[in-house]
């Protein structure tokens, strides 16, 4: 009869089956250059920018109560948006001065927007 473990001796010696393998390590990645830097910030002011005005529609819209946003914008009358664009107030915003739903064709809350 054998031995009940005959590997048990060698297991021992070099760590056991479960030992974590030896992997190579990665090598360092390299600190950021300026232009790295320089890049990322503009990325990040770029997309501020744009986002900006949603985002202030978006806050305005949602601290205010309804009857606020309906007295808002029925301060302003625009009769169109050939009007609003002349006045320099396009593009509208909903929860804006001069927001009507009619003057929003696609119904994203952004009256008088321009075409592309």
């Amino acid at each position: 009869m054998g031995e009940p473990y005959p590997n048990f001796r060698r297991a021992q010696r070099e760590g056991g089956p479960y030992r974590p393998s030896r992997r190579r390590r990665s090598a360092p990645s390299k600190p950021w250059s300026a232009v790295d830097i320089v890049a990322a910030a503009l990325t990040v002011g770029a997309i501020t920018f744009l986002a900006t005005p949603t985002l202030q529609s978006v806050w305005r819209t949602t601290t205010m109560s309804s009857a606020q946003i309906e007295a808002t914008e029925a301060s302003v009358y625009y009769a169109g948006c050939n009007e609003a664009r002349a006045a320099g107030a396009a593009p509208i915003y909903r929860g804006s001065p001069g927001y009507r739903p009619e003057m929003d064709g696609d119904g994203d809350g952004i009256a008088c927007e321009p075409h592309r």
